[in-house]
Order: C-alpha cells, then sequence, then structure tokens
C-alpha cells in the first residue's frame, strides 16, 4: 500500500490532500515518539519512517502531524487483505498491515497486477503498488520500482539489468550495517554480491547466513506464497518515557506497572 497509515488518515481529512503529513505517537514533536509514516510531500523534505518527531518537524515545519489510530488502519488493512483473498485462486501471505504476497496462475501478469489494484481501490479507496516477480525476493523489491500507484516486473532476465550496479543495501533484508560488511569483502554492488561464491560469505557470515546473502544477490529463493496463518512466538509491549528514569525508585515503580500490564 502507498504511504498506508497516511493514505488512510487522508480518508477522513481529504482538505489534508496535497499537503505535508506526518503520522506518529501522539502527533505531538514535543513528546519522545517517531514517524511512523510520513507522506510523499514529507518525504521531499527529508521525513522518513523512524525519524524522530521533532527532528520531522525541524525539516518539515509545515507539516500536519497527526497521532496514531491503531484501531482504525487495522479495520483498513482486514480490509485490503480481505479483497486480495477474493480472487479466485489467490494465495496470500500477509506480511504486515500494508503488505502481503499475492501467488496467482495467470498467462499476463501485467493485467492481473492492474486488476488488483483495481479492485483494492473499489473496495477501500486506497491506492496500492505492485511488484511482479518469478520469486518473492524479487516481486517485494520491484514493489518499490513501482511506488507510488504503479506496477514493475523483475525477473531472471531483467534481474542485473535493473540492481547489478545498485548498492547491496538495495535489496531486500540487507541494511547498512550489513552492507558495511559485504564492502568489507570487497562487495559492493549486488552484482558483485550475485557473482560471488560461497566460500567468502560463508567465512564472513557463516553457513546458513553467507550462501543466503548470495541468493538474495541473485535475486533467488521462494517462488510461491505460503498462506499458512502465523502463530506468535512471543508477545512484546513497548513503552516510551516521556522522562528519564534516574532514580532506583523511579525505575522500581516504573518496572512494577509494566509488570501488572
Amino acid at each position: 500500500m502507498d504511504q498506508f497509515l497516511v493514505a488512510v488518515e487522508l480518508l477522513r481529512r481529504p482538505e489534508l490532500v496535497g499537503r505535508p503529513v506526518i503520522v506518529g505517537g501522539r502527533g505531538d514533536p514535543t513528546e519522545r515518539a517517531v514517524v511512523s509514516t510520513a507522506s510523499y510531500e514529507a518525504r521531499e523534505r527529508g521525513v522518513r519512517s523512524g525519524l524522530a518527531l521533532k527532528i520531522a518537524v525541524r525539516r518539515c515545519p509545515d507539516a500536519v502531524l497527526l497521532p496514531v489510530d491503531f484501531p482504525v488502519y487495522e479495520a483498513a488493512s482486514a480490509e485490503v487483505m480481505a479483497t486480495l483473498r477474493a480472487r479466485p485462486g489467490a494465495v496470500v501471505e500477509v506480511l504486515g498491515w500494508d503488505e502481503a504476497f499475492v501467488g496467482v496462475e495467470t498467462a499476463d501478469p501485467l493485467r492481473t497486477a492492474q486488476e488488483i489494484r483495481a479492485a483494492v481501490l473499489t473496495a477501500t479507496r486506497l491506492h496500492c503498488s505492485i511488484g511482479i516477480g518469478d520469486t518473492l525476493v524479487r516481486a517485494k523489491i520491484a514493489t518499490d520500482f513501482g511506488k507510488p500507484q504503479g506496477t514493475f516486473f523483475l525477473h531472471r532476465d531483467n534481474w542485473l539489468d535493473v540492481m547489478g550496479h545498485r548498492p547491496t543495501t538495495a535489496l531486500w533484508g540487507v541494511g547498512s550495517r550489513i552492507g558495511q560488511r559485504l564492502a568489507a569483502i570487497g562487495l559492493d554492488t549486488v552484482a558483485q554480491l550475485a557473482a560471488c561464491p560461497d566460500e567468502p560469505l560463508v567465512e564472513a557470515f557463516g553457513p546458513n547466513t553467507g550462501p543466503h546473502f548470495g541468493r538474495l544477490g541473485r535475486g533467488e529463493g521462494r517462488s510461491w506464497p505460503d498462506d499458512t496463518p502465523w502463530v506468535a512466538r512471543a508477545h512484546g509491549r513497548e513503552t516510551t518515557y516521556q522522562a528519564d528514569l534516574i532514580t532506583r525508585e523511579e525505575v522500581a515503580a516504573a518496572l512494577g506497572e509494566l509488570a501488572e500490564r
């Protein structure tokens, strides 16, 4: 989904369309909180997810800040996923609120993608972008090239043409730290990683993770989604304190409160 949380808010506040909008925390930049989603207008000003709200408003002082409204986003997400599952023969693997793999058998993937985008828009009034791929990795990465409100097809034959010159951090699951470790063994680009034998990767990352990065460089991996319901193995909850806990008494009181929850 495109700028999902912001898009849901714009349905409720159409007067904000075209303005820089930031969703995060309680919408108060004086509090400790981070950006959950920023509109494309805000992103052009350097605002991104995970950025502290106080820094976000410095970069984009005229942005409209809105608090996170979990129940509304969950309801919108459920409607999107129901629309995807309603397509005959579709296998849907949900990745999060605003993202899913959809496996379909089709002779015309571009037309099918257009039909899915139209179905989601009709059902939810929300726009989405679709990445098409012959593996899940390629489909996932292709989505970024399709944004906003578009479609992109990554496959074995165009993989290196599109991705080869890009840094390894352009790959799904390769962040800055892993990118630095890959660069340390001479692998700066996707093409270099794709051509690398397993031995240096195993030495640097271990027998499982090393070859996994090599497969990522080649765009390899699963070719079909898995719609088996995900069962959480643990549950967590996060609390951000607006002021530092300094004394032992403050820490003990906070721990007691968290334990009660």
